[in-house]
This record gives structure tokens, sequence and C-alpha cells, in this order.
């Protein structure tokens, strides 16, 4: 019988659980062996700690700086020249570090710049200017192989017409637009960058007919409305472009290969039927656009629309001012190439633990990405060294480069659906690093299940600048203004964006995306990222990407060695009922759910559903989900208590511990829908998504928030049921991890 069906009487947990039991059994750093190090005997906990001793004793700040200089030498674009020379590097530099290294050829969609031009012709004739301007102080600015700026996938065409100032070119922007009698059709577009991925601004653009698109970065948002300007501070300058992708397509990878591996002789779609971008589109710097905005004569923005620049914003541009727009583009099968570096494990090789960080740029990319692969590269000899000495890691770390990342996580995704049955059985974990040593203030976003894990290896760093004796957590804790939970740190919910997309929304991969921040400027995308800025805002010391180094090194020697898999049911649990709880707030606003505080009082504190629907439209359904999700916590809390002191005993080896393992792997897999999301069958995990109108943020339990944006009832039901039926597989899960406990 279902665990949580025959517990028939709700017991409802406090918002707020109790704290763990105080700490205890300290070693002399401060880490707490028995509670952060419960998935080994406790006989073998002090032997790992060492380890990690042995691999944190490498990071060299020094070393790091040299893998930046090195990869930071020029700019390499996906696709470009300049992108294979960096892939061949990197592959060198894994061998040479001591992985089997090897390149991952993909032949994918992408875009290629071949032009473009914005200029007023009315009422003055002037030419804009649609690239950065070289500084003396940043020699890297005047490289030959910097181009314009422009949006990859952006459509080829040439388009004149009268100005429509659309703010950050949100769906409520458009509508408050349409409210107001403004017409779009035909004409040109300016929006800020902002607010959401700048692929539905182009959406939402053409949804409403208008005929190009030019983005620019408002000085409020980017500029000296943060602070000093580059080059004297860090922050955005009047030249400052930002690039970047603009597709909105409901997957990944590359456009023409859903599903499937973009090898060069994949089926492909039919280029003409995929739904990229059909208006041109061109960003700029804000002294183009301020060129624009200062001629327009039209009625003045509504309140919130005004930007920084020093002028009165305006809707429109009247009939005398007129813009002409011309994008040309090519979009052909490209070859790019991952980078993959296998470290084998020693007791389950077949098990998997991975780390990885694109390698394209825009540009130079000293922050993006390669903040985060100098990091990568620092792990990979911490560990590569350990094994040389003869201590390697029990699982098999792989470590990736990947291609493409700019066009829409292309090579990651198809790398993912090239091994995703071998992945969705062995693999452990991904660790993303993407931009990650951007300062030594940490952060990270995780999956409920690594969330544990993640705070602990916080633990046993120390943080670089600080008081002596704290951590990179204590400093992360001191910085958290409203944590979720008492003394513990606030961590970000997995949503889109970048290279963990494929690994959990895919094939149901628990992530991590981790790294530090901090710096006070703006680089993002432009030709400014170099390493002259890094090293001016960021910092030429290194600590940043050391201590990010650091702990990566304690996470993924955990994730890899411990002989219980570190995954936390306890947690998967507990967040469920949180967001529950949020959700039902949203929907209960348009009548069509009951909260967690309700339900007690229309449900009688049961799971027995009474005879007739209470008033007002409530869904019965959502309010059985709500109680048998806190039963199931209860329940999960119960079996991880029995498995942490069955671990500590040393009582789960061979078989059996195969099976514990298997069985922990199994929960973030238990989410996993084949037929996928409404709208979007390649998503197919239902605890979390990117948010379908903004693109970088998570929708957690996408299903029933989809049934609430758009009010569908029936929709709402059979999205209940189908959480209710995650419920049932994840109690079953419990029930056979229980039994394996008991032996």
């Amino acid at each position: 019988m279902n665990r949580c069906l025959a517990l028939l009487v709700l017991v409802v947990l406090p918002a707020s659980l109790p704290a763990q039991a105080p700490q205890k059994n300290r070693d002399s750093t401060g880490i707490d062996i028995e509670s952060d190090l419960f998935h080994w005997p406790a006989a073998e906990r002090r032997k790992h700690l060492d380890f990690e001793r042995v691999l944190n004793r490498v990071p060299d700040p020094k070393r790091i700086r040299g893998y930046h200089d090195l990869l930071a030498c020029e700019p390499h674009p996906a696709g470009s020249p300049g992108d294979r020379r960096t892939a061949e590097r990197l592959k060198k530099l894994f061998k040479e570090l001591g992985l089997e290294a090897s390149l991952h050829e993909v032949h994918v969609y992408l875009s290629h710049f071949k032009g473009a031009e914005v200029e007023i012709v009315a009422p003055v004739n002037e030419t804009l200017c649609i690239r950065e301007k070289a500084l003396d102080e940043d020699p890297q600015t005047r490289h030959p192989g910097l181009g314009p700026g422009w949006n990859t996938y952006g459509a080829t065409g040439e388009v004149t017409g009268q100005v429509v100032y659309v703010n950050y070119g949100t769906r409520t922007d458009f509508r408050e637009l349409k409210k107001r009698g403004v017409v779009l059709k035909g004409n040109i577009a300016v929006a800020r960058y902002g607010k959401l991925y700048r692929g539905y601004k182009v959406k939402y653009a053409e949804e409403a007919g208008v005929a190009g698109l030019l983005l620019y970065s408002d000085p409020a948002d980017y500029g000296y409305g943060r602070g000093i300007m580059y080059p004297e501070g860090g922050y955005a300058n009047p030249y400052y472009i930002q690039r970047g992708s603009i597709r909105t397509l409901p997957y990944p990878g590359d456009p023409l290969t859903p599903g499937v591996e973009a090898t060069q002789s994949a089926e492909r779609l039919d280029p003409g039927a995929v739904a990229l971008p059909k208006i041109p589109v061109q960003p700029l710097g804000w002294d183009a656009a301020h060129r624009i905005l200062s001629r327009m004569k039209g009625p003045a923005v509504p309140s919130g629309w005004q930007g920084g620049l020093p002028l009165a914003y305006r809707l429109t541009g009247g009939k005398d001012l007129r813009v002409r727009l011309h994008v040309e583009q090519e979009r052909r099968i490209t070859r790019t190439w991952n980078v993959i570096g296998i470290l084998q494990g020693a007791v389950w090789p077949e098990q998997k633990v991975i780390v990885g960080c694109h390698h394209d740029a825009w540009g130079f990319g000293a922050s993006d990405p390669l903040a985060g692969m100098i990091a990568e590269v620092e792990v990979i000899r911490s560990f590569a060294e350990a094994a040389r000495k003869g201590r390697r890691p029990a699982r098999t770390l792989v470590f990736a480069a990947w291609a493409a990342e700019e066009a829409g996580m292309v090579g990651s995704t198809e790398w993912v659906e090239a091994h995703g049955e071998d992945l969705r059985k062995n693999a452990v974990a991904y660790i993303n690093l993407d931009m990650a040593a951007m300062g030594t203030s940490f952060r990270a976003g995780a999956v409920p299940s690594l969330r544990r894990i993640v705070a602990a290896a916080s633990r046993a760093v120390v943080q670089p600048g600080g008081p002596e004796g704290q951590t990179v957590y204590d400093a992360w804790l001191a910085r958290t203004k409203k944590p979720a939970r008492a003394g513990e740190p606030r961590f970000g919910d997995v949503g889109g964006g970048s290279d963990h997309i494929g690994f959990y929304c895919h094939l149901g991969i628990p992530v991590v995306g981790l790294g530090g921040g901090g710096s006070r400027g703006v680089s993002y995308h432009s030709s400014y990222d170099t390493l002259a800025w890094y090293r001016k805002i960021v910092g030429d010391d290194y600590q940043a990407a050391a201590m990010v180094a650091r702990v990566v090194n304690v996470l993924a020697a955990r994730l890899a060695c411990a002989p219980v898999v570190p995954l936390d049911p306890v947690r998967i649990a507990r967040h469920m009922r949180t967001h529950l709880t949020s959700i039902s707030r949203l929907g209960e606003a348009v009548g069509m759910t009951t909260s967690f505080e309700s339900f007690d009082h229309h449900y009688g504190g049961t799971l027995e559903r009474p005879a007739t629907r209470p008033p007002s439209g409530i869904s019965l359904e959502f309010g059985t989900l709500a109680a048998t999700t806190v039963v199931f916590e209860k329940y999960a809390r119960s079996v991880n208590d029995r498995l942490v002191k069955a671990v500590a005993g040393g009582r789960l080896k061979g078989a059996r511990l195969d099976r514990v393992n298997a069985l922990l792997m199994a929960m973030d897999r238990a989410w996993l829908h084949d037929p996928g999301l409404p709208g979007r069958p390649w998503y197919k995990n239902l605890y979390a998504a990117t948010d379908e109108d903004s693109g970088y943020a998570a929708w957690t339990l996408p299903v029933l928030r989809h049934a609430l944006k758009h009010q569908d009832r029936k929709a709402l039901i059979e999205a209940t049921e189908l959480y209710s039926g995650v419920l049932r597989r994840l109690t079953g899960l419990l029930e056979k991890l229980e039994k394996e406990i008991e032996g």
C-alpha cells in the first residue's frame, strides 16, 4: 500500500523546520565531520578529509593567471577559426594535466555575421556606430578580430520606418503600448536590455508587428547609473554593446536536430519550418541610441519607463524621424567542438560526476566564460596531481569545455543527447561553472537534492580576505538578508541561460551552478570583456578563481568518493512543499486552488475528500496534492535518518550499497515525464524548467504554473494528478530504500 495514503491523518509541519542538531565532532579546521560527511562510515571520514586537503593545496593563483593568458589570447566566437584554436588549446591542456582528452565534433546550424548598418535618414542623415571604440588603456580592444555588435539568429533584411520606444520590450510593455493606441506595425522599435532574455523582446516585437528592432544598454541599467564607467571604473561606457542569441525555440541545442545528436549525417528539420526570428535585429551602445531617442517628439512615456539618458523619453518619434536598419547574416551548418576530459574512477568507474563550462565567447571572453574555465582547469590539475600520487576518485570525473553555448547551449545539449541513455543511468550530478570567478562573494543555484552538500563544501574553504577563521559559508550566510531557513544561506533556483539545462531539464540529473560575484562592473558580451577589464575590476590576484576551484574540489570529491551518493531526498520534499505554497497563493487570487494554510480548514485535516466541492471554485485535487506532499516529507525525513545511521555503522556494502545508490539517484529522475511540458516536449522535468515568458528565470512545478497562468481549470486538475503520480513514484522509491536500509 502507498505509504503516504496509508497515513490518513495529516500532520502539518511548521513552515520552518527545526534546525539541525548542534554541530559536534569538529576537526581542527571547523568541519563538522559527523554532519558534513555522513555519507561515509564513521571510520572513513577523516581519511576522506585528508584527500580534500591534498586537493586544496594545489590551487595556485599564479597558475590560474597563466591559464587566463592562454585562453583569452584572441576572440573566439562559436564556429570561428579562433573557436577551433581554443578547443585545440584546451584539449592539449587537458592532456598535459593528465586527463584522457578528446574533441566531440558537432555539426550545428549557426548564424554568421556578414554586415549591418543603422542610420537616421530623416530629419538628418547620420550613420550610427555599431561597434565599440578601442581604448588606449586596453590593448586587446584594438584586436582586428573584434567585429561589430550583432545578435545571432537575427533575420537578414532591410527596413526603413518611424520609431517607437518600447521600454524593456516585455509582454506587459507591449500591452501598455497597445492600450495607448501606439502604432507598432511596420515601424522600428527601440528596446533597452534588461528584465528578460533578449530573445523574448524580439518575439514580442514580432507578435506586435514591428518591422525591425534595435536593442541598447541604457546607462541606468548598465552604465553611470550604477557606477564609474570603463576604463576608469568597470561599468558600461557609451559604446558598450551587448551581443547575444535571440532564439526562443522550445528546446536548446542545434535548432535543426531537437532530441538527437547533431552529427554530420543527422536527419534535420527544414530551416524554413523552424521558428527563428523573422525581423532584423541590431544591438547598439547608448551613444547611438541617444542619437535616436533625443530626436523623438511623441508623447511622454508611462511612469517607470524613463531611462538614464539626459532627455525626456517618449513613446514615438513622430513622422519626421525615420531610421533605416539593414542586417545581413548567413545561417549554415557549422562545425564546432566540445572538449571532453576524463579521469577514470577507481571503484565505480561507470558512475560519473561532470564538471563543465563553455569555451566559446563573443570576443576574448575573459569573464564570460573564461572566469569559470580557469577555475575548472585548476580543479582538473588538483585531481590529476592526486591521481598521479595514487589517490584517484572512486567515481569517474568528466571535465567538459562546451561549444556554442552562446548560440543556445548547443554543445552541451548535443553531448547530452548523444549520451542520454548512459547519463540517465550513471550520472550522479553536473556542476556548471559558467563565468564562475567574478568576485569572492560566493553564491549558488542548485536543485534541492544538492543544496546540503553544496553548503557543506563551502564550509570547508576559507573565505578570501575574510576575518581569521571565516569560511566561504560564513561569509555567504552573513550576506543572506532573508534566509529561507534559519541558519542557511539562500540558494537560487535552477533556471535557464546556461549548460545545466540539458542535464536537468531533459535527463533529470541533479545540477548546481556556483561561483563568486561582487565585482562592480559590466563587460557582458562586449568587446570590453578583456584581460585588462577583468584584472582591473575583478582583481589581478586571482583569489576568486582559487576560491571557486577549492569549493569545487570539495564538492566534486564528495560527489565522486562518498560510498553513498550525497543526494538529499528530504530537500526534494521540503522544496516541493514550499513551492506548492507559493503557487497556491497565485491560484487563490483567481479562485483556482487552495493553499496549505486553508487546506486543513476546508478538509478537516485528512486526505479524505468531502462530498461536495467547497465554494469559490477551489481545486480539491490541489488540496489533496498539498496534503500528500506534507506526509511524504515526514516519511522522507524518517527514512533519511535511518539511512544516516546505517551509513555511519558501515552496514551498507557490496550489492546492497549499489541498490541504495541507484534508488537515491532515481529520486531526481522520478520527476521525468516522457511527453514533456505543455508546448515544450523536449523539457521533460516536472520539477523545474525555464520560465516560458522570460527564458532566464526558473519555473518550479512548471505544469502547475502553466495551468494557472492560462487559468485552465481542466489543465490544473490534470497537473495535480500528474504531480500526485510523481509523489507516488517517490514514495515507492522511499519504500524500497527503507527495505534496503533495514536489510
